[in-house]
This record gives C-alpha cells, structure tokens and sequence, in this order.
C-alpha cells in the first residue's frame, strides 16, 4: 500500500487558519473491520510566525453513540468519543513521539513517548493549546463536532529539542477516531496500523507530514 502523505498548509494565525479552505486527511482506514464507522477527517496547518502547529479534527456520528464521560484532564478520553493526532516531530532520530488525545468536549490527554519518557502525561499549561470544541446539529440526529487546537512548537521542543521546523520538512504522524466504550466500537485511522488488536501507539505505521 503507498505510503499517506499530507501537505501541510502555512497560514498566519488562527483566523486565517479558519478562513482557509485547506485539504482534509480522510480518517477512514478501519484496520480491525469494526462494523460502525463514523465518517472522520482532520486537517493540519503550520504557523511558522506563531511558532506552531494548528490542528482540526472533525467526526459526524449519531448523537446516540456518543460517549462523553470524561471531564478531567489527562483522563481516559480515549473511551469517549475521541479524536487524536500523533505526531513524530524527528523520524530521523528514531519512533519517539508526542500523542494529542481529546474527547467530543475538548476534555485533552497528552502522552510523551521517547527513551526517557514511556507514556507519561506530561505538565503543561492547558490554555496554550487554545481548544476549541463545537458541536452542530444535523438531520436524523447526528452531529457533526470538531475539535480545533494549537500545538506549539515549544511544546514540541520540550520532548525533542532537535525539532527545528522549516518549510518542505518532513516528519510523520497519524490521525485518529475511536471510542472504546461507546455504544458501538470503533477505531479508524489516516495512515493503515498494521497490528494484530486494536491499538494506535504504533509510531512506525505512521504517514508522512510535509511542512
């Protein structure tokens, strides 16, 4: 199968980023042929100016098979309905990558994964993520809710000192929908996971991110 490849917009600020009619990422791999799949998509864009990533992630699903539990930071989000970007801001220096994890709330789970850090949630200032979440109605009951958050390369930089942005780089990542205790399983992916059970933390199954 070839390889995913997203090309990441530049804008300038977050309402340019708004106003900008950028590519989306389909995420609609079902790697474990789970029979519910909600249709899901995200969008990513680079904000050299601000010194950051703005990310979109957006799944329409029946209102009825939303789960949303978890109201605490750093909580279980990942059995809500939750949508994820994980990123590996330096390929080139190994698997090592940060995860970006957030309920149909906007409810945030950060993870460091790296030779000094297995998983651990990290320390951070909440407000500098900026989210946002927003959540429309639509007919039949469904809704269609979207997540749409700030990633700042300090932030970055912190776990990967050597990540130095610049435009045409490249590093890899993936994009993810799941809700392991909704009413109806599920889990879906950008970029196809090879792996036998459900499970996202596969950094080396990840596509490419151009700058």
């Amino acid at each position: 199968m070839a390889e995913q490849i997203y090309k990441a917009a530049t804008v300038s600020g977050g309402e340019e980023f708004d106003r900008a009619q950028l590519t989306w990422a389909p995420i609609s791999e079902n790697p474990w042929n789970f029979s519910y799949t909600p249709t899901a998509r995200a969008q990513l864009a680079v904000d050299f100016e601000a010194g950051g990533f703005w990310v979109r992630l957006q799944a329409e699903e029946a209102r009825s098979a939303l789960s949303l539990a978890e109201r605490e930071l750093n909580g279980r989000v990942w059995e809500d309905a939750c949508l994820e970007f994980f990123v590996n801001p330096c390929p080139e220096e190994g698997l090592g990558y940060l995860n970006f994890e957030a309920n149909a709330l906007g409810v945030m789970l950060l993870g460091v994964h790296t030779p000094a850090f297995d998983g651990q949630t990290t320390e951070f200032d909440e407000s500098i993520f900026q989210m946002r979440a927003t959540h429309e109605t639509l007919p039949g009951g469904m809704v269609r809710w979207t997540l749409r958050y700030f990633v700042p390369f300090a932030y970055i930089k912190r776990w990967f000192p050597s990540f130095d942005p610049k435009p045409g780089m490249k590093i890899a990542g993936n994009f993810y929908k799941c809700g392991d205790l909704c009413p109806q399983e599920h889990y879906l992916a950008w970029s196809p996971v090879s792996w036998e059970e459900p499970s996202f933390h596969r950094p080396e199954c990840f596509g490419v991110i151009e700058l």
